[in-house]
């Protein structure tokens, strides 16, 4: 029996329409980028393995002298160790890259994503996500957050702040009266709102979440003040869009080698799906 040439589960098959759809996007995008300023960096796919904490995830591989190696499995890590360890001490701040990531097995995950080597400059980074997809002519669900906000209230009430991870309403309502007021946020003018009586110990986050939400206009925007994600490195004001239970990109504050930045990612495999689906409806 002949068997046809099989494609590893986790590969992605670009070909036809879905082609076209990953080259606009790459397109319109890099054309995003370089009039806001960035300049692009490629990174390779292979790094020797310094860590002793490497992801379960990772794919490993042997150099020629049998050290060990890595498959790039995090773009954003890569990115802000090369500029700080290899590139010197370089005067340019907003770098953007069009390369996938790797997942052991066998995942290859194509990805767009900026790196604005400056913790304060979230709201015009979110502006440039934003008119990526606007340029694109689709719409999906932008909602922001900010987990200190979550860790202040863990703080404050003395819980676990496993029960914002888990999302575990129940028990975050009954845990303090202004909880209720912050779960039904969903607006602009709900946060607006909700600042003027909200607890002091939250209003100065709370009106950073006010501050990086008013630096553009994106009609399909949520706010989800409680939201609160400890898996990767986005550690405060923090961002995605989303359609169902796909995630179309991630961004936020982070902190690598030192260096407080902040970024996004747009996994292009799943906005091309979006797109597709969008024009079959």
């Amino acid at each position: 029996m002949t068997l046809g040439y099989e494609i590893p589960q986790g590969s992605k098959i670009h070909f036809g329409t879905s082609a076209k759809i990953k080259r606009d996007i790459e397109l319109k995008a890099v054309d995003i980028f370089y009039k806001n300023g960035f300049e692009e960096i490629s990174t390779p796919s292979f790094s020797f393995s310094n860590d002793n904490k490497v992801s379960r995830n990772t794919i490993r591989i042997s150099s020629n002298n049998n050290k060990q190696m890595i498959l790039r499995n995090d773009n954003t890590t890569d990115v802000i160790k090369i500029i700080h360890r290899h590139l010197g001490d370089i005067s340019h701040k907003k770098w953007f890259y069009i390369q996938p990531f790797y997942s052991y097995p066998s995942a290859e995950i194509n990805q767009i994503g900026a790196e604005f080597l400056n913790k304060d400059s979230l709201g015009n980074l979110l502006c440039v996500a934003v008119s990526i997809f606007l340029e694109l002519k689709i719409e999906p669900i932008l909602q922001i957050s900010n987990m200190n906000i979550p860790r202040l209230c863990a703080k404050e009430e003395n819980l676990d702040i496993e029960i914002f991870s888990r999302t575990n309403i129940d028990s975050i309502l009954k845990s303090a009266s202004y909880f209720a007021p912050l779960v039904s946020i969903q607006t602009k003018q709900d946060l607006i709102s909700y600042i003027k009586i909200a607890p002091s110990f939250l209003k100065s986050e709370l009106e950073n979440l006010l501050h990086i939400a008013s630096c553009c206009h994106y009609e399909n925007t949520i706010f989800s003040p409680l939201y609160y994600s400890p898996n990767g490195y986005y550690d405060s004001l923090f961002f995605r869009m989303f359609d169902g239970n796909k995630v179309l990109l991630l961004g936020g504050r982070y902190e690598i080698d030192e260096i407080k930045s902040c970024g996004f990612a747009i996994y292009t495999n799943d906005v091309v799906d979006y797109i597709l689906n969008k024009v079959g409806e």
